[in-house]
């Protein structure tokens, strides 16, 4: 008797767990990215990387300057967090100019929130930055070209891969490659070097492998020049964000609105800060994503951008 109850409660189980195991063969599970910022939407309506959001918020660091922040999971099933500036030209006030260590114009290397204290002064405030170009580890020389405030401090280009963000005399924005270089470089202000092309003449590059996610900076500027698009993506850190490949990097700054953009350097060089008040203080420089190196530590780079206000 025991051994018939026994067998009986054993297939009443089994007739649960099937029903069950049926019934749930319908259930899926939706995702669904509800931006809340401007951004977040031209991200979401422009790209197919966006799954689920989990937090989307924009904030003014200076008149002409909105930074966004979004933390998501992606398509592919991967913690995401990426940081947005959205730069005004048009501003009078407004100006992107070219850091390098120690405010001078000799090579090495420095954390951007030192090379920003260098630059730092009345009429000439630095409100926000990111790192720029690959560089060698050792010496700290550029792999592309440099312009600081009109002087070219370097003009050649480490190989064909380089491209270049520069800001005209007049005050415009570009992005470009070598073959046109000579027209243009007697009217450079500012410029630093990048890599790889993301986007060109308004169009996605295909990448040759776009496999790989890694920590990311990449910038990106509209069709007018009026307009420069800097991002910033964590990775390296499976449960806080993992990074982006070239062509994710691509639709976004397609999305934002740029007609090209390059790779600038990534890996635990990514670095992206802001100004967290008007004063000099010794903490005034906050960065606002988490570099790879070393648990979060900022890296010494050899050049980077800083947003001024004059």
């Amino acid at each position: 008797m025991k051994k018939f109850k026994t067998l009986l409660l054993l297939f009443i189980f089994s007739c649960f767990f099937a029903n069950y195991s049926c019934s749930n063969d319908e259930y899926s599970f939706e995702y669904k990215a509800e931006p809340r910022t401007e951004i977040g939407f031209k991200l979401v309506r422009g790209t197919d990387l966006f799954g689920q959001i989990f937090s989307d918020s924009s904030y003014t660091v200076v008149s002409g300057v909105v930074a966004t922040e979004i933390k998501y999971l992606s398509q592919t099933g991967l913690a995401m967090k990426i940081f947005i500036f959205e730069i005004d030209l048009t501003n009078p006030n407004i100006f992107i100019e070219a850091s390098m260590p120690d405010g001078d114009i000799k090579f090495g290397m420095q954390r951007m929130t030192e090379q920003a204290i260098y630059a730092d002064r009345d009429g000439h405030k630095v409100w926000a930055g990111v790192n720029a170009d690959f560089y060698n580890m050792t010496t700290g020389v550029p792999q592309g070209i440099v312009y600081r405030n009109g002087t070219a401090v370097k003009t050649t280009f480490q190989d064909a891969v380089c491209t270049y963000f520069a800001i005209t005399k007049e005050g415009k924005a570009i992005v470009a490659g070598q073959d046109v270089y000579d027209n243009i470089k007697n009217n450079i202000q500012e410029a630093v070097g990048g890599r790889v092309w993301l986007v060109q003449d308004g169009a996605i590059v295909k990448q040759t492998s776009d496999v790989v996610v890694e920590p990311r900076t990449c910038i990106g500027v509209s069709e007018d020049g009026t307009r420069v698009y800097i991002m910033a993506i964590d990775g390296r850190n499976f449960w806080y964000s993992n990074g982006m490949a070239y062509g994710e990097m691509g639709q976004c700054l397609k999305a934002l609105g740029a007609e090209n953009g390059i790779n600038l350097d990534g890996g635990g060089s990514t670095t992206f800060f802001i100004r967290n008040t008007p004063d000099f203080t010794a903490t005034r420089f906050e960065i606002r994503n988490w570099p790879s190196d070393d648990g979060g530590k900022e890296r010494a780079v050899a050049n980077g951008l800083l947003i001024i206000s004059k």
